[in-house]
């Protein structure tokens, strides 16, 4: 996978750096901006040098005017910033605005697909990256990024929601579907550029139809990989009561990262690293936001409508407080989304049936992949019944919807091996 971005340009970082405001120490340069790079360094000493103001430096009447151009000149450095967004008048910065613009349009596509489909997975594209994924020699890159591939498909996560996905999980009530109830785990987050408020939203993930595109298939090996191949101290931290269990990440590239919060470049590594080992070569112009668009397009496609698509997406105006304040807060608000993604069309409720979901696991299958985990969760459920120590009911949602991804990894196994 390759994708294309604009290069550095001189004149740009120069122009970045030759702002300065009127007001004490006019002279100095943005002292607080905590992001320079070592190049740009180089260019606030040389302003720092300067007794005079240099010849052709734009003045703004506040450092707080000042700092909001810098900020708008570095989205440019990066990609086309948002429609409507207000720059400063000045033709220097206009120009320099312009030029990213550019550079950055003509590097996107340097390389890439042109077609409608280059910042999208199709069908086929989604199962051989998996597939590519499960076959990957480094079993937690492969199993985090089969994972983060499908859920992030399916629940239409950013690459910041996967950054900072935790063991918040819940199995929610069935919905009633037919002729099989569809079973919904729910992932919790209060994180994302989209939630300034920092409430707690949530995503819904169900089976997949086929196996080989089953999401909660993917999940359900990377959380027991994670528990008994990498020792992550989960599920005895819950039973301790010890709610440092929390800040446990679900995708990550190493065990010792699992207690922070990921960087782009952390995840989009190991997404590159799984594409780079597919049969075909997959030319794309997005990477973490590659399903994101995928899962967007899908349900456009499958005629879902706007109110659904806006809901399923988290987008931050979703039609004002509703979409803002209480719809996020269940995650069978975007159910319709749930049900196409999981490969049963608009009419899940009267055609959800896959044979794998009538299977029953005998409980000593379910307790061999999670030790102990009953005895865990009856203890949990005891102590918030009664309240004789601090209780944690997230925990006890955790342990429950492990023990169902265990019964989930039990049907879908058979299905995994034979492809």
């Amino acid at each position: 996978m390759r994708r294309g971005r604009a290069p550095a340009d001189n004149s740009d970082v120069l122009a970045m750096f030759r702002l300065v405001y009127s007001g004490e120490g006019a002279t100095q340069p943005l002292v607080d901006d905590f992001s320079l790079t070592k190049e740009h360094k180089k260019w606030k000493k040389w302003i720092d040098d300067q007794v005079e103001q240099p010849e052709g430096y734009l003045v703004f009447p506040s450092s707080k005017s000042a700092r909001k151009a810098l900020r708008h000149l570095r989205a440019c450095q990066v990609g086309i910033p948002e429609e409507g967004t207000e720059f400063p008048s000045q033709p220097y910065i206009a120009g320099v605005t312009s030029r990213a613009k550019t550079a950055t349009a003509e590097a996107r596509y340097e390389g890439a697909d042109p077609s409608c489909s280059a910042s999208t997975l199709s069908n086929e594209e989604y199962a051989s990256l998996l597939e590519a994924a499960i076959r990957y020699p480094d079993k937690q890159v492969g199993l985090c990024v089969a994972a983060m591939v499908s859920c992030g498909l399916a629940a239409g996560f950013r690459s910041d929601d996967l950054q900072d996905t935790r063991y918040f999980m819940e199995l929610i009530c069935s919905v009633p579907a037919e002729p099989l109830p569809m079973q919904i785990l729910a992932l919790a987050s209060n994180a994302g550029k989209a939630n300034q408020d920092a409430q707690m939203t949530y995503a819904a993930l169900a089976n997949h139809r086929q196996p080989h595109l089953d999401c909660l298939a993917y999940l359900s090996q990377l959380v027991l990989y994670q528990i008994n191949v990498s020792k992550l101290p989960l599920l005895a931290l819950i039973y301790q009561n010890n709610m440092s269990w929390r800040s446990y990440r679900m995708f990550f590239r190493d065990p010792s990262m699992a207690t922070s919060k990921q960087t782009y470049y952390d995840l989009s590594t190991m997404l590159l690293k799984v594409a780079a080992t597919m049969p075909d070569t997959l030319v794309k112009t997005k990477v973490m936001h590659l399903m994101r668009c995928s899962g967007t397009v899908s349900l456009a496609a499958a005629a879902c409508s706007m109110d659904v698509l806006r809901v399923w997406g988290r987008w931050a105006r979703s039609e004002g407080v509703v979409g803002k304040s209480y719809l996020p807060k269940s995650p069978l608000s975007a159910l319709p989304a749930t049900g196409v993604l999981a490969g049963f069309g608009t009419n899940f409720m009267t055609n959800h049936a896959f044979g794998r979901g009538t299977v029953a696991v005998p409980v000593k299958c379910i307790d061999s992949l999670v030790p102990h985990a009953r005895v865990i969760l009856q203890a949990i459920r005891l102590r918030n019944r009664t309240r004789t120590e601090k209780a944690d009911f997230s925990g006890q949602h955790c342990v429950e919807s492990t023990l169902y991804l265990a019964e989930t990894f039990w049907q879908t196994s058979p299905f995994m091996l034979q492809r």
